[in-house]
């Protein structure tokens, strides 16, 4: 470069920028007088900028052609009445031949050769292709030109306002940063996508290694279809998908679909909001093939929510080959569903979800359904719904593995947790306050009493039930048909009629009677196995509505149920339904007199005072029991019976006669022979006649 000369090249224009025009006194963009532009430009600037030649707008800009090449201008403003919006200084490529392309590269009318030119940069303003931020007309057009001037990547930035997009934006290889000047719950302030493509995608990435998007809101308006956001494979090959794709302080509303992944690795959304979705479901991931597996994908800190008004729309479905699919701190809420794993798409299953923190809440679905998949873990989250469904529902089809801990599992329509599959682990969760709906708030009346001609009884109520097969369902008020009254499973014939099994009419129906579905914490199908059950409070919680008849219902046979509290359920602590095996442990519960052992005695023939020997325990060493049970009886006469242990009498003495006699014990007394071991005798006193006694301590482990 030659300041006395007074020209500059264009590579040295780029590497100057605005700042060496600064330091050069303007004098390197003025030109010589044989390179002077064709037409009359604005007078010069003062101040540092003095010497350059000035241009009103890029209207005006079209109209000049450039002379010699390397020759220099500074544009105002990309439109006349905006000044200092998409202004800058070009150079005039004498050589240029290429497109105009509205942002970077501008075509003079009537010159086929020569083009003016912006400084070569990753980072371009969407202002410097003549958006304007009003949001009144179709940008589409313009962030398509700011995209592909970027073909190895970069980032568009977009001042406050609105970015109008009426025809999909694609990316295609490249990785581009959208980015705005922060997110927003407003319509009208910081950095607005406006998405009005009717039944079309926003943003379409295809085969992007890297970019994503950044601080601002899209905003839809009435579509009908599509995705704000989708990937797509571009091509075949291994590279040819999407990887390493950032979506970071962004808000999406107003939608009908929210964001659809398929053939996408690494993608990461931080501290994202999906909010009013009413279309199929706010995040899909693949729903394709097993060749658009997304893996892995996070959401770190983020909120996804349909809409309190959008009650059919599913907000997470994960569908078809995938894995790793994780949720950190993050809020899952209204709705449908809300985490769906299924697979409509073909052989590979959705492999691995873990959500950890954050929860579920005001769904109206299943807000955990676990239709198929590999594995799925769910760990000190909250999860609770408004709906009359389950909070957590793995089907049979499920056939991988689950587990929870630390979770709060409240407040559902009908069970806390629906388990018909295998390998399932439940522990340290709090789960009460289910079955909202089991009230006559919700009942169905009865209608009809009859035999189902098998000799059972079908009820018809007034209304579609809504249940299924399996239920158990409260009959009551019924008149001459006494028999049907009581609480059953169901199979379901119709939406207005289900048989009850087990029951018998007793009777002719007469009139009158109501229905309701009862349900219970943890609801374990006859198809499940593999379920361990441990440290759990399954019971009623401080506050809210508890209608759960029992902490858990077994009808599975590979059950481990151990340490739970079952206490403060309206029928019992559990209930097992089914065939019991020797896969069934069901031991150590809080709420259910669980003895862990037993000390017999057996006098045949006259029965004196004294002390007596135990059949099955002489000696008890290095433990610490508690007594919570005693049963006795005699063949004739009576007695009374107490436990004594080291020579020291245990608890009260019971009386024993001919008639059996059992009674637990309020305040259960305690033997500690962990120091030394004791001798357990039974002492018999005031024997009456006494013949033949029969006594039995029962008594729980304590250390």
């Amino acid at each position: 470069m030659s300041t006395g000369d007074r020209t500059i090249s264009r590579r040295g224009l780029s590497a100057l920028g605005v700042a060496g025009l600064a330091a050069a006194g303007g004098a390197a963009l003025a030109p010589s007088a044989a390179a002077a532009p064709s037409a009359p430009l604005r007078p010069a600037l003062p101040g540092r900028l003095a010497g350059i030649e000035t241009i009103a707008s890029v209207d005006d800009l079209r109209t000049v052609p450039g002379g010699a090449d390397g020759t220099q201008v500074y544009l105002l403003g990309y439109w006349a009445d905006l000044p200092g919006v998409g202004g800058g200084a070009l150079f005039w490529d004498a050589d240029a031949t290429e497109a105009d392309n509205g942002g970077t590269v501008f075509a003079v009318t009537g010159t086929a050769t020569g083009r003016w030119r912006r400084e070569t940069s990753a980072t371009l303003d969407l202002a410097d292709f003549g958006w304007r931020g009003v949001g009144d007309v179709d940008d589409s057009g313009r962030l398509q030109a700011a995209v592909d001037a970027l073909p190895l990547g970069g980032v568009i930035e977009h001042g406050p306002g609105k970015v109008r997009i009426e025809s999909t934006i694609r990316i295609e290889r490249s990785p581009i940063t959208f980015r705005g000047v922060g997110p927003t719950d407003s319509l009208d302030t910081a950095t607005q996508f406006v998405i009005a493509t009717g039944d079309a995608d926003g943003f379409v990435l295809s085969g992007c290694h890297g970019g994503g998007f950044r601080d601002l809101q899209f905003q839809g308006e009435n579509l009908t279809g599509g995705y704000m956001i989708r990937t797509e494979r571009i091509g075949m090959e291994q590279n040819d998908g999407n990887y390493m794709v950032t979506v970071q302080n962004v808000r999406f509303r107003l939608g009908y679909n929210g964001i659809l992944l398929r053939s996408a690795n690494t993608v990461r959304f931080l501290n994202c909001v999906w909010n009013e979705f009413h279309g199929e479901q706010v995040i899909l991931l693949n729903g394709e093939s097993d060749t658009s597996r997304a893996d892995p994908v996070e959401f770190v800190e983020c909120a996804i929510a349909a809409g309190t008004a959008n009650r059919a729309t599913d907000n997470v479905v994960i569908d078809g080959q995938g894995g790793s699919i994780k949720f950190i701190g993050t809020a899952v809420l209204f709705g449908h569903h809300g985490i769906w794993m299924r697979n409509t798409t073909g052989t590979g299953l959705p492999k691995f979800v873990y959500f950890e923190g954050g929860g579920f809440e005001n769904g109206h679905g299943v807000p955990v359904l676990l239709e198929q998949g590999a594995q799925a873990v769910f760990a000190n989250a909250y999860i609770s719904s408004d709906g009359a469904d389950d909070n957590v529902r793995i089907l049979d089809t499920f056939t991988g593995m689950a587990t929870f801990t630390g979770c709060v599992v409240r407040g559902a329509g009908r069970h806390g947790m629906d388990i018909a599959s295998s390998h399932v682990t439940i522990t340290g969760n709090v789960i009460g306050n289910n079955a909202r709906m089991a009230h006559e708030n919700f009942a169905r009346a009865v209608t009809g009493v009859a035999d189902n001609g098998a000799g059972g009884v079908r009820v018809t109520v007034d209304a579609a039930h809504g249940w299924e097969t399996g239920d158990r369902i409260r009959v009551e008020q019924v008149g001459g048909a006494v028999g049907a009254n009581g609480t059953w499973p169901v199979t379901v014939v119709d939406d207005t009629r289900f048989d009850l099994v087990g029951a018998a009419l007793g009777g002719s129906y007469s009139g009158g009677g109501r229905t309701i579905r009862t349900a219970t914490g943890i609801h374990l199908r006859d198809t499940a196995e593999k379920i361990i059950v441990t440290g759990n409070l399954l019971g009623r919680l401080p506050e809210g509505l508890h209608r759960q008849d029992y902490g858990l219902v077994s009808a599975a046979a590979d059950v481990v149920i151990t340490g739970n509290d079952l206490v403060g359920n309206l029928a019992g602590p559990y209930l097992l339904t089914g065939t019991q095996t020797t896969q069934t442990r069901i031991i150590g519960n809080k709420g259910i007199e669980q003895l862990d052992g037993r000390l017999i005695a057996r006098i045949d023939g006259a029965v004196a005072d004294g002390l007596h020997d135990f059949a099955n325990l002489l000696y008890l060493d290095g433990q610490r029991i508690r007594v919570t049970r005693v049963t006795r009886v005699v063949g004739a006469g009576s007695c009374t019976v107490q436990l004594e242990a080291g020579g020291a009498l245990v608890g009260t003495a019971q009386g024993a006669t001919t008639s059996l006699q059992t009674i637990q014990l309020t305040v259960p007394p305690a033997v500690d022979a962990v120091s030394a071991p004791k001798r357990v005798q039974v002492r018999v006193a005031g024997a009456s006649g006494a013949q033949d006694l029969e006594v039995q301590f029962g008594y729980q482990l304590v250390s």
